[in-house]
């Protein structure tokens, strides 16, 4: 072989090991309502929906963020939040995922109803136990409040994550038990760095107004105007590199 040929074929290996190959190097996906914070693309979603992988180079990788639906609160008592999965370096491959969002759980006089499952990538955060003005809470990722407690699932399930038992008034939290009156405390998403899936408290001086909006909170219950609230609905973030 001529000596330049042999020169201009190692160059362009050379240069090819620099990235200069033509191969993509960031994860590309499209779903949800997205945003970017520093060099990071987030997808959330509020309703269930498909997040589609149309690049996925090996070594790149999803963190994510499941929140199940809270549960609704009954008379005296409060819903338990929904339970929260999260995950890190999870390797995608090409194709469509589907993202499901559990709604929020009814208040009812007597029982509240549970909180709806959310899940993604294989990994489902439980809905929110019902709160019982009459008996024990109901379980679920985090348990309703009831004359004891209701169970927190969430974190022996298949996919692990986080809940806590409900109390005497305050329903469980993704971040602590409920209490007497107070709701278990919620989780705080290390993707955004926001709270969620807090329990549903037993108010007692004016001042509660139902819980946020897509957060997978508990229902609380206001004793001074005697009104009872539904839990929130849950939600699914997803981060990823793309620069």
């Amino acid at each position: 072989m001529p000596l330049l040929s042999s020169i201009a074929s190692a160059s362009v290996r050379g240069f090819s090991g620099y990235g200069l190959s033509s191969g993509a190097t960031f994860i590309s996906a499209t779903g949800g309502t997205i945003t970017t914070s520093g060099n990071y693309k987030i997808h959330t979603f509020t309703s269930s929906g498909t997040f589609t992988v149309s690049s996925a180079p090996s070594g790149k990788f999803l963190d994510f963020l499941v929140v199940g639906g809270g549960g609704g609160a009954a008379s005296q008592v409060g819903g338990g939040a929904g339970g929260v999965v999260y995950k890190t370096s999870q390797s995608p491959s090409n194709g469509s995922y589907s993202v499901t969002i559990g709604s929020g759980g009814a208040f009812g006089t007597v029982n509240g109803t549970s909180g709806g499952n959310s899940s993604f990538f294989g990994f489902t955060a439980l809905g929110g136990g019902a709160g019982n003005s009459y008996g024990v809470g109901f379980s679920g990722g985090s348990g309703g409040a009831g004359s004891s407690g209701g169970s927190a699932l969430q974190p022996t399930s298949a996919s692990g994550g986080f809940g806590n038992a409900g109390g005497t008034g305050g329903g469980g939290g993704a971040g602590g038990a409920g209490g007497a009156s107070a709701g278990g405390d919620p989780y705080t998403d290390p993707i955004t760095g926001d709270p969620y899936a807090g329990g549903g408290p037993l108010s007692t001086d004016g001042s509660y107004l139902g819980p946020g909006s897509s957060t997978g909170e508990g229902g609380g219950y206001e004793d001074d105007t005697g009104t009872g609230y539904a839990g929130s609905g849950g939600r699914v973030i997803i981060r990823y590199l793309y620069q």
